[in-house]
């Protein structure tokens, strides 16, 4: 006999407030028969532990507590009593492999109390939800990390990390936190925020308290990461950031902690310390972002004939826009606009119709833009071989050449690599 998070929803519903069964059935999502079995359930470790058990007055249910019996009573139950679901043991799962270096699969059972069997079902599902962040587990002589994406790797270690700090709700007690972080180092890393509030002098701006914090938490992880060996050795947008002022600004007051050769580190990081600038909800500013993103890949998919990579384009362009709005704001310039081409004027035409940006886009911004999507409209034709040229380069080596069945060969072996010009 144990609890579960389900059972704990109902205490929570109940803690210091009455509710008729109509109205729990209706926030659990649960039968009338389950309900009353789970209602016997807390009362028995209520009893058990606080020598008292839910009122019932009528047809409204409630539970008195006050913070020193709710303390005492969720620290025995999730020390003794606690059952995780498993939705809870596959995040608790993914926090461990997240933390905690060079773990393996008897340290996981042991820490959960479950099974081989079970563990492995839990880490199916636990692959299956890494797979959207573009990120797996990996396997090295029995201990488990996990690989893929470097970028979002940290973003969702980030995520994580702010949760784990700021949840200081009964509803996550299950979660050895001074385990999972121990290696971050937290206290040792406060020196940390004396850069941020020098880089915010800098930069001439307020960061909110909340962009303090997160760039805070996102500095912890790429230092971490960037210690291991994990280096980000790429940026879509490097060339023109690599040039700002702001560049100079972090690469010089990070510089006691990330080496200045590291340029692609402090691109990144360069980029979010533009985007704390930006004063909009950066929610609604990114939804914005995307629709405008939306609608111009639509006008672009109407006119070029060359197949790209669309959703690689959309990334970085999002990614771009956002820090964009604050140079907009801020009248800072990009650099000089060269040759414009078809598609500059394609992006301007759809430009001066669309209304989704809070701010009205450059010239130069346009132009960055606009060769953002020639760079890939020129990689995907590099992708592709003529297979006008490639049977030239045959037939002009080779004698009697069956034309038909070598066209049809080689199509069949790389139909995707050849472009069908014939």
């Amino acid at each position: 006999m144990s609890l579960k998070k389900k059972d704990l929803e109902v205490l929570f519903l109940l803690k210091n407030n009455s509710k008729v069964m109509d109205e729990i059935f209706l926030e659990i999502g649960t039968s009338d028969r389950n309900l009353r079995y789970i209602i016997a359930n807390l009362n028995f470790y209520l009893k058990k532990i606080l020598n008292k058990e839910i009122e019932k007055d009528k047809k409204k249910l409630s539970l008195p507590l006050d913070n020193k019996e709710s303390d005492s009573f969720f620290d025995v139950i999730y020390k003794k009593y606690y059952t995780l679901d498993q939705e809870e043991r596959v995040e608790y799962i993914l926090l461990m492999f997240l933390f905690l270096k060079g773990i393996n699969l008897s340290f996981i059972e042991k820490k959960l109390g479950i099974t081989r069997a079970t563990l492995k079902k839990d880490i199916n599902i636990l692959n299956a939800n890494l797979e959207k962040y573009t990120l797996k587990l990996e396997s090295v002589k029995n201990k488990f990390s996990i690989a893929g994406n470097e970028k979002k790797y940290r973003h969702l270690k980030a995520l994580k990390l702010i949760k784990l700090i700021g949840d200081e709700t009964y509803e996550r007690k299950w979660i050895d936190k001074e385990m999972l972080l121990k290696s971050l180092k937290l206290s040792e890393n406060q020196s940390i925020k004396k850069y941020i509030e020098e880089i915010e002098t800098m930069f001439k701006v307020s960061f909110t308290k909340e962009f303090k914090e997160l760039i805070f938490i996102f500095l912890v992880v790429s230092l971490e990461r960037i210690g291991d060996g994990k280096i980000i050795y790429r940026k879509a947008n490097y060339k023109f950031l690599i040039e700002t002022p702001y560049y100079k600004i972090v690469s010089e007051k990070l510089k006691e902690v990330i080496p200045k050769n590291l340029e692609y580190e402090l691109v990144h990081l360069t980029e979010y310390f533009i985007s704390g600038g930006v004063k909009e909800n950066i929610k609604e500013l990114k939804e914005n972002v995307e629709k405008f993103v939306d609608g111009l890949i639509k006008k672009m998919k109407n006119n070029i004939l060359e197949e790209i990579d669309y959703e690689e384009l959309r990334e970085s362009l999002i990614n771009y826009l956002i820090p964009a709005i604050y140079r907009l704001r801020n009248n800072f310039s990009l650099g000089s606009v060269g040759e414009k081409e078809k598609i500059y004027n394609l992006v301007e035409e759809y430009c001066l119709k669309e209304n989704n940006l809070p701010e009205k886009l450059s010239e130069k911004e346009i132009y960055y833009i606009s060769q953002e999507i020639i760079n890939r409209v020129e990689k995907e034709k590099n992708k592709i071989i003529s297979l006008k040229n490639l049977l030239l380069i045959i037939e002009k080596n080779t004698n009697g050449v069956n034309r038909e069945a070598l066209i049809r060969d080689l199509l069949n072996q790389y139909e995707e690599l050849l472009k069908k010009d014939l």
